[in-house]
């Protein structure tokens, strides 16, 4: 089936012009090799920086440099403000690569626009879809789902105060905006507020970014998400990831590190978690008609699995899966799907991403800094105790740094072999020390989360 799924992919890229964008080139790579092997007439990368990893094998185009970000977020908008806007050398570059419009624009996946450069993004959203991502949505997509969740309460940020002292399970409460600036993830716009602790400053932040918050208790366990992918036939279920969420120890902050997928947690809850996503996948399908991919982020409470926000969109933790299964473009099927160009077998999608996914593992952290960096280094490490070192063993585990558009971006590689179970938490904690010692980043101090299950 894959092979046949391939074959409908190549014809739909056989012979035109494609420009990619993304906010840093580096693993830029396996799209523009997917287009290469499909026949494309061309490709052109358009991205804000370098970053990490290697260059795909394509003319690329950078934005013109710009002051390092302040968030993630900052620097995210600032990139699809430029898709959208280009400047004129950038809009030139394109005109030049494709003089008769005919190209077709492939964005990231969390990009809301349908058209950039003057020409159409393939595999746009649909609006109804894009508003899904509001956190404020997400208690009423559990309920409809039957889904088990925390306690959540929706108030105007002045009314927050009194919200977390009826929410407080002991550990504090998380604070998250509503979509009145837009879309945002990373943890840019959640703030954790400690018990006792004067909200005033919290207040006044949020008072200025959002109409409405939400309230949680902060959840103990591991952060962890599960993925889903809705077609017309079915809903596909996968396997459990971790999400590398660090707690900063100077401050009630957290820190989004990407995904892994080396974590096993028992049995009973990653069945759990799995019948969350087939629920939530079918009420997506029946109140918005939506189609792809989508993710569930949550924590691994001592209670089981607690879901925190959806994200309908192709996300980290499902292509880590996905490019276990040799050949198979997942964000090649999402536009198509999302544009009507093909079917898809739920079911053998399912099957195949879980039985490879389960046998290959891979990720590690991707850490977003504001100290910026010229050019990208690596090394190999290796484990210690809990600690991290320099090696030249065979097979070690890759840490980079490069530049991005808020600073620059460390990036953890765990090898192959590293051992599946446990969270990768204490390994990605020891490898930013490491960083930081290597070329002086200025990373704050980092904890990991209680793994409050004791998966194995």
């Amino acid at each position: 089936m894959l092979v046949e799924l391939n074959t409908r992919l190549g014809r739909l890229a056989q012979g035109r012009r494609f420009v990619v964008t993304s906010d840093t080139a580096g693993g830029l790579g396996p799209t523009v090799d997917h287009l290469r092997r499909s026949e494309a007439a061309d490709v052109l990368v358009v991205a804000a920086t370098a970053g990490v990893g290697d260059l795909p094998d394509a003319t690329t185009v950078f934005f013109p440099p710009a002051e390092p970000a302040a968030t993630v977020m900052e620097g995210l908008r600032r990139v699809f403000d430029l898709i959208e806007h280009p400047p004129d050398s950038v809009q030139a570059a394109v005109d030049a690569f494709d003089p008769g419009g005919e190209a077709v624009v492939i964005v990231p996946p969390f990009a809301t626009m349908d058209q950039a450069f003057g020409r159409p993004v393939l595999g746009a959203r649909r609006p109804d879809w894009v508003a899904l991502e509001d956190k404020m949505r997400a208690d009423d997509l559990w309920d409809a789902a039957g889904v088990a969740r925390a306690p959540a309460e929706i108030v105007q940020a002045g009314d927050g105060p009194a919200a977390a002292d009826r929410l407080d399970a002991g550990h504090g409460t998380v604070w998250v905006a509503d979509n009145r600036q837009g879309w945002h993830g990373g943890g840019d716009y959640t703030r954790w507020l400690l018990p006792g602790s004067d909200p005033a400053e919290t207040v006044t932040w949020f008072r200025a970014r959002a109409h409405r918050i939400r309230v949680m208790p902060l959840l103990q366990g591991v952060p962890c998400s599960i993925h889903g992918f809705v077609t017309p036939q079915g809903v596909a279920a996968f396997r459990p990831i971790e999400m590398v969420i660090l707690r900063r120890t100077d401050r009630p902050q957290f820190v989004y590190g990407s995904v892994a997928s080396f974590w096993d947690p028992p049995d009973a809850d990653r069945q759990e978690m799995r019948e969350a996503a087939r629920r939530v996948g079918l009420v997506l399908r029946n109140q918005v008609d939506y189609r792809g991919p989508f993710s569930i982020d949550g924590v691994l409470t001592e209670d089981g699995f607690r879901p925190t926000e959806l994200n309908p969109r192709l996300s980290a933790g499902l292509l880590l899966q996905a490019r276990a299964v040799d050949g198979l473009d997942l964000e090649a099927v999402t536009r198509a799907l999302t544009d009507g160009l093909i079917d898809l077998d739920a079911v053998w999608l399912e099957d195949v991403v879980v039985t490879a996914a389960d046998q290959t593992r891979a990720g590690g952290m991707i850490l977003p800094l504001p100290t910026p960096v010229d050019e990208q280094q690596q090394v190999g490490i290796e484990f210690v105790d809990d600690g991290a070192r320099v090696t030249d063993a065979p097979e070690p585990a890759l840490l980079r740094v490069g530049p991005a558009s808020q600073g620059c971006l460390v990036q953890l590689k765990l090898a192959a072999h590293h051992p599946a179970g446990p969270s990768v938490a204490p390994q990605a904690i020891a490898a930013a020390r490491l960083a930081d010692e290597l070329w002086k980043l200025d990373i704050p101090p980092l904890m990991a989360a209680p793994d409050v299950r004791h998966a194995v």
